[in-house]
């Protein structure tokens, strides 16, 4: 399940994350080596043409392919600059970005995490890019394996902000991502349902060229909590910023 809203200057993008059935793992399998495919023909064009030239062939081949599978990218703001000016570098930011707020259903849970906190352009806060309310080391291995043994949803906002929103605002690093999720957390917790004593959450800023995010993972401890409707997406993207 996924669910994107648009607005003028913060797209946030809310899924959950499930244990799938053989068939959506061999799915994912195939899905993993088609999308591995993109990653030569993008080198090998960027190594020999100009960033502002038209997308490539290939380039518009993948994207068609990739918004049939993930229609809701045409909300993305990659999309917008890419129908606007379709270059090789929107294109590749685009199918960059496709992938990423994808990668859960790619994957699984275990290595979304570590794709998360791992990724080129993640900033770092240590051997990592997680982070959370406390003060304390988070230990990558033991998270990945946490997420991915919770045994209710576990819900994956990507929150993302053009580069000038980003440091007009003074969101262009990680420190004021977590300042800010944990002012609102009270709030993201009531608008899914969730107790504030029994809510989780992980995240990762991205500083990504063109729209720097964060992926903020969210559950709770009781399986039985959480939900999340059109209008809960619409108030946790209504209070930060």
């Amino acid at each position: 399940m996924c669910q994107v809203l648009l607005y003028r200057i913060i797209i946030v993008t809310s899924r959950y994350l499930k244990s799938g059935t053989q068939k959506s793992k061999n799915k994912r399998r195939n899905y993993t080596k088609y999308i591995a495919t993109r990653e030569t023909v993008e080198v090998r064009d960027q190594n020999i043409m100009d960033r502002n030239d038209n997308a490539t062939k290939n380039q518009e081949q993948l994207l068609n392919d990739l918004l049939s599978d993930f229609p809701e990218a045409k909300k993305y703001l990659e999309y917008e600059d890419y129908t606007v000016n379709p270059t090789v570098e929107n294109a590749s930011e685009l199918i960059s970005t496709i992938i990423e707020r994808n990668a859960d259903v790619i994957g699984n849970r275990q290595n979304f995490v570590g794709y998360m906190a791992m990724r080129p352009g993640v900033q770092k806060r240590g051997s990592h890019g997680l982070f959370n309310e406390k003060d304390e080391p988070i230990i990558l291995d033991r998270v990945a394996n946490e997420i991915a043994n919770h045994k209710g949803n576990v819900w994956s906002h990507v929150i993302s902000l053009r580069r000038e929103d980003a440091i007009r605002l003074g969101y262009d690093n990680s420190e004021a991502w977590r300042q800010l999720v944990m002012r609102h957390i009270s709030d993201i917790a009531k608008n899914q349902k969730i107790s504030l004593c029994n809510l989780k959450w992980y995240a990762a800023f991205h500083d990504t060229t063109h729209h720097p995010h964060i992926h903020l993972l969210v559950y709770s401890e009781n399986t039985k909590e959480g939900f999340l409707t059109n209008e809960g997406i619409n108030k946790i993207r209504s209070n930060p910023v």
